[in-house]
């Protein structure tokens, strides 16, 4: 989970493509399936939630509990003024 400033696109790109690791104790090999969710407005502006799921599948095609990945944006910055 991270917070992010609504201006940090760099940020939140990162995030979105963060990945959980997950192990398996009979074959090192595994699958990730995220799903990704959509902007859940905020109260003003660009603010909101993504709540991103994903599912680890082994070879032989045991699959995970779902891990649960929470991206908020918020805007705590103040103005500031450009007039001289």
């Amino acid at each position: 989970d991270v917070t992010l400033q609504c201006s940090d696109n760099d940020g939140l790109t990162t995030a979105q493509n963060q990945a959980p690791i997950a192990t398996d104790n009979c074959d090192g090999t595994i699958t990730y399936t995220k799903v990704t969710g959509q902007l859940q407005k905020g109260s003003c502006g660009s603010t909101g939630t993504y709540t991103n799921t994903w599912t680890a599948t082994d070879t032989c095609n045991n699959i995970s509990t779902v891990f649960t990945q929470v991206i908020t944006v918020q805007d705590t910055a103040i103005p500031t003024w450009i007039t001289q």
